[in-house]
């Protein structure tokens, strides 16, 4: 009876510690799609994709890896100050505590965005923006993959840029979003 009591105990030990109270991204999304505050988007990858488009072997490919976009956003109109500040204070509290490695830190006067991804350098799974601002609110943007590549990702931005893509679905998307 005794050893069995010992087994029991030590179980539950490791159950305990096994439990990861962290906050995580994830969760987050979770606990806030539901909130009357925030809007909240899934877009699958396939959006990007257009037949009507000549795309590159490597700007194919690197939109193939896309498989969706999750975007949670909390406009400043729907919330008072405190709350928007806890909420931005959650928010750096997981990205400090997650794997996630800093791809680059834009800051100006109107607010900072925030590039992260998890994975490693040559097969990145998630690419996260967080977007935040006093005057328009905070967004979250998940880009989800597979074994997506930094350097094709770039490619892909630059056509971005060239208006090469046709982001009108996007577009639309972004008209629900402004804050």
């Amino acid at each position: 009876m005794n050893y069995i009591i010992r087994i029991a105990s030590i179980l539950c030990a490791l159950l305990m510690v096994s439990c990861n109270s962290e906050p995580s991204l994830q969760k987050y999304f979770v606990d806030h799609q539901e909130d009357k505050d925030f809007i909240s988007l899934d877009i699958s990858g396939s959006i990007l994709n257009n037949d009507k488009v000549n795309y590159t072997a490597e700007e194919k490919e690197a939109l193939e890896s896309i498989r969706k976009i999750n975007i949670l956003a909390l406009p400043v109109k729907n919330i008072d100050q405190p709350r928007f500040n806890k909420e931005v204070a959650t928010i750096n509290k997981i990205f400090q505590s997650e794997k996630y490695e800093t791809l680059m830190k834009i800051n100006d006067e109107r607010g900072s965005v925030v590039f992260k991804y998890l994975g490693t350098e040559e097969a990145i799974d998630e690419v996260i923006i967080f977007a935040e601002g006093k005057e328009k609110g905070l967004a979250i943007f998940r880009v989800l993959g597979d074994k997506m590549q930094p350097t094709k990702i770039a490619k892909l931005g630059n056509s971005l840029k060239e208006g090469k893509i046709d982001l009108s679905g996007i577009k639309k998307i972004g008209g629900m979003l402004e804050m």
